[in-house]
């Protein structure tokens, strides 16, 4: 889906490749960008999810870079919710550059694209009740909260983006 990159004033969003791999290890070791994602996971599974995000042909990856250093920011994916029939944003910062509104502006690039290129007219993500800061920004892009259940042991609440009910102006993100 990301032949071509896209550019934000800030952020560069682009397809994965093997050069990006440690700055991946660096993202999915990390305790705090891992707390609401089930904790820390061993060195098999980063190395598995390195794999899976180069290899992805069902799962849509963004790298996330910042445009004035070409520093690594953080990664975004679209794929398959739990139940299959929808699909599913999630997002992963290091931990440095939250609160600075890359995750919005490369969401809000994002997700138009995607919806358009993969005809999708809803969008999921799903968050733990406890990520305050991912609610915030699922509320700031237009999400709904639609319902609540619990998965992995946890409360989530899971958020909706409907782009038949809202102005196309308007776009969603998560953490799963």
């Amino acid at each position: 889906m990301l032949e071509t990159p896209i550019q934000t004033p800030r952020c560069i969003l682009a397809k994965p490749t093997p050069a990006d791999k440690p700055d991946l290890i660096k993202l999915f070791s990390n305790e705090k960008t891992r707390e609401f994602l089930g904790g820390t996971q061993s060195d098999a599974a980063i190395e598995a999810r390195c794999s899976s995000v180069m290899g992805a042909t069902e799962v849509y990856h963004a790298i996330v870079y910042a445009r004035a250093t070409n520093n690594f920011l953080g990664l975004l994916t679209l794929g398959s919710y739990h139940d299959r029939a929808y699909h599913e944003i999630s997002y992963e910062f290091l931990p440095e550059h939250w609160g600075q509104g890359y995750a919005e502006e490369a969401l809000k690039a994002f997700l138009p694209i995607a919806m358009e290129n993969l005809k999708l007219t809803t969008i999921l993500a799903e968050t733990q009740l406890q990520n305050t800061r991912s609610i915030h920004l699922l509320q700031k892009l237009g999400m709904k909260k639609i319902r609540q259940l619990e998965r992995f042991g946890e409360l989530q609440g899971v958020y909706g983006f409907d782009s038949r009910s809202t102005s196309s102006s308007r776009t969603a993100s998560s953490e799963c």
